[in-house]
Parts: C-alpha cells; sequence; structure tokens
C-alpha cells in the first residue's frame, strides 16, 4: 500500500495519534557532505600549477581538478534532498489529515529560509562592502535576489562578483517550493511520477534548446527548467518509496555509493555545464544524487547516535548556514590571519580555518538566529509531527509504522 491519492478521498478516521516525527538523520550527514563538496570546489585553486608545484603528477592533477569541479554539483545533490524530503513531507500531512495546507506550507519555508537568507542579504547590501570594496553585488542582483528570481539574473548577466553568489540556488529552490504544492493540488498526488517525468522532458528540451543558441555558462548552469531533473528525481523517490527506507543489504550499498561518485566525476571530466554535452549533464547528475541517497537512506542508522558520527549530523542540520556564509568565510579568512598572525595563511590553513570560519558562523546563526523562527514553524507542522495510526492495514497505519520511533529531537529542515 501506498499513499491516498486523492484530497478528498480515502480519508481515514485516527483513533490514535502517534507522535513519531519524520527524521533520518544519515539524510543530515548526507547534506553535509552536499556542502562540503561545494565548499571544497570554491575552496580549492583551479590552477595546475598549485597542484603541480606540491608534488602531484600530471596524471593525479587532471583528476584531482575534476574532483575539484565535481564539487559544484553538490548543489544538484540539494536539490534531490529538498525535493525528496518536501515530497515525502506533503505526501505525509496527506496521508495524516486528508489533505495538505499550501497556506502552512508557506509559512513553514519562509520562517525557514528567509530570516537568514534577508540577513545575509542586508549584510551583503550594507555591510559587506565595506570589508571587500571590489564586492559588486548591484540593484539587479539586489533586486531579484530579493525577489527569489536571482538565479535568472545570473543566467542572463552572469554570476555577481560577491559572497552571496552561492544564493541564486536558493532561488530554485524557492520557485520549487512556490509551484510544487500548488501541481499536486491541482493534479492529485496520484501524478507525481506524470509531472515528475514531464519535467525531466522540459528540462531536457530546455537544455537542447540553449545548446543550439549556444548559450554559455551560467545560462545553463542557473535556469530553473534546465535544471528540473534533481529535483524530479527526489519527487519519484519519495513517492515510490512510499515511506520505507529502501531495504538493501549493506554490499549493494557501497556499490552504489561508489558508482554515484564516480558518475559525479566523470561528468565533470568529460561533460559539460552548457553546451552539448550539458544535455545529458544534469541528468546523469541527478541519477548520481538519487542513487547516493538511496545508498545512505537506512530504516534506522543507530551509529549515528555516537560520536564522532553525531558531529556530521549536527554540520547536516546547520548546513543551509554554511552554504550560505562559506563564500564569505573563504574571502574573510586571510584578512583575519593577517591580522592576527601578521602573515598570510597557507593554502592548507586557508582551506581549514575557512572551514571553521564557516561552521563558527552557521552555529551562531542557527542558535541565535534560525531556532526562534523553527520554534514558530512547528506550530504550522502537520504531517511531520503527527500521524495517526489509522485501522489495520490501511495506508495511514502503514505509513505511521515505516519508520520508528528515534530519540533523535530534530525535524528536517531541508537545508
Amino acid at each position: 500500500m501506498g499513499y491516498p491519492t486523492r484530497f478528498s478521498r480515502e480519508r481515514s478516521t485516527p483513533n490514535v495519534v502517534s507522535r513519531r516525527a519524520f527524521y533520518h538523520p544519515e539524510l543530515d550527514v548526507l547534506r553535509f557532505f552536499a556542502f562540503l563538496a561545494v565548499f571544497l570546489h570554491h575552496a580549492l585553486p583551479r590552477e595546475s600549477g598549485h597542484y603541480l608545484e606540491n608534488g602531484l603528477s600530471p596524471f593525479a592533477t587532471e583528476w584531482m581538478l575534476a574532483a575539484k569541479e565535481a564539487g559544484a554539483y553538490g548543489v544538484d545533490l540539494f536539490f534531490v534532498l529538498s525535493s525528496y524530503l518536501i515530497t515525502e513531507l506533503l505526501l505525509r500531512e496527506h496521508a495524516s489529515r486528508g489533505k495538505f495546507s499550501v497556506p502552512a506550507f508557506y509559512i513553514r519555508r519562509a520562517l525557514r529560509i528567509w530570516p537568514l537568507y534577508f540577513t545575509f542579504l542586508a549584510a551583503t547590501v550594507f555591510v559587506i562592502p565595506r570589508i571587500f570594496p571590489d564586492e559588486r553585488f548591484g540593484p539587479k542582483y539586489i533586486g531579484s535576489f530579493a525577489l527569489f528570481v536571482g538565479n535568472w539574473v545570473c543566467a542572463f548577466y552572469g554570476l555577481p562578483f560577491s559572497v552571496a553568489s552561492p544564493l541564486w540556488s536558493i532561488s530554485v529552490e524557492e520557485q520549487f517550493y512556490l509551484g510544487w504544492p500548488l501541481l499536486l493540488l491541482i493534479f492529485g498526488v496520484s501524478r507525481i511520477r506524470h509531472l515528475a517525468v514531464a519535467m525531466i522532458a522540459i528540462a531536457v528540451a530546455t537544455r537542447v534548446l540553449l545548446a543550439a543558441f549556444d548559450v554559455e555558462h551560467p545560462g545553463v548552469w542557473c535556469n530553473t527548467f534546465a535544471r528540473l531533473d534533481s529535483i524530479a528525481v527526489g519527487a519519484i523517490l519519495a513517492v515510490s518509496l512510499g515511506g520505507h527506507a529502501p531495504r538493501i543489504k549493506r554490499v549493494p550499498r557501497l556499490i552504489l555509493f561508489f558508482v554515484a561518485l564516480v558518475m559525479f566525476l566523470l561528468a565533470a571530466k568529460y561533460l559539460g555545464q552548457d553546451g552539448p554535452s550539458s544535455i545529458v549533464t544534469y541528468s546523469v547528475t541527478a541519477a548520481a544524487g538519487v542513487m547516493l541517497l538511496v545508498a545512505v537512506l537506512h530504516t534506522d542508522a543507530a551509529f549515528l547516535r555516537l560520536r564522532p558520527f553525531s558531529w556530521f549530523v549536527y554540520l547536516g542540520r546547520i548546513s543551509y548556514g554554511l552554504y550560505v556564509f562559506h563564500l564569505l568565510s573563504i574571502a574573510l579568512l586571510p584578512t583575519l590571519f593577517v591580522t592576527a598572525f601578521g602573515i598570510a595563511p597557507t593554502f592548507g590553513q586557508r582551506v581549514v580555518l575557512s572551514f571553521l570560519l564557516t561552521v563558527l558562523f552557521a552555529a551562531s546563526s542557527y542558535t541565535w538566529l534560525e531556532e526562534p523562527f523553527l520554534r514558530l514553524k512547528r506550530r504550522f507542522t502537520y504531517g511531520e509531527a503527527e500521524l495517526p495510526a489509522g485501522s489495520r492495514g490501511s495506508a495511514l497505519d502503514h505509513r505511521a509504522r515505516a519508520l520508528p520511533e528515534t530519540s533523535y529531537p530534530r525535524r528536517h529542515s531541508l537545508h
């Protein structure tokens, strides 16, 4: 059995309320490593000379640069995760209540995304230019990023020379958050696979058109319609699993995991982010992302309660802040280091210390800025927190039993 497929039918009458929060800590770990990939993509040097000077062979340097470029596809993994979780949580709310509330969904997303996003955007406009006079985040970027259409301005005019440039992907996710529940409301949850297949077709057709007109980077990279593959496969996975974690043995999981990593690496080395090869690039990275998700998704990953594994869970929980602050930290660290020690940092020091600075910023933001809004967000939460058990054998009872009780107190924040 799966989820009910109509908003007005198959509504269960609950007789017991089981407070099972939908929470998979291993997805937080995966989210952290998606961020780490993006961080290394920005922190590692692009010039081959740096690696050759440090003793790497030309062959090793070639693959090191490919690995660096593959880190950019951590964004695709974020898209897969967000789509999977959004779809899963909407389906859970529909299963428990017979419907889902679009206004409540929008409020939850706003409370999660907007406080940090607009705080950082304001800092980018009013504070950061005083630290970095070379910042170029002009009016067209300020306005478009504030309206969550910044990715489209980036697609047409290029990415801004700014520590806020990675936030273009937040615009893509916000557009998904705006449209997805409306599509499900109009077509019904039974049409999720059809909608997802249509999204993949639109994405491929868009990339064919962009390649035909020789649109260059970041015209494809930042185009919402060209990047729908990852969002589509995440939704397909959510409805296909029906609330279950995949029952796969350890060896097949490891094979899936490493094949997915190889796919990301080969896409970075042999395929492009624009041009004819981009027609298949984002389908490959979407497939790799969903394979990674399947590989790590467990019924219960008890070892993640133990240190040091629990540290990765926490880092995944604050990964939204890590993503927002990481470029600022990479840019800021050399200045702080010179001020403190009077010398420029080595490359290794710069990478490690900028990562630690990113963690400091993100942890502070999570504790003092984001958490108060997360507590408010839970007032508008339905399917994530309360699951009526329903009658034996019903779709709702099937959903409620799919995940065991755990001791983790947090719910997925999607970032």
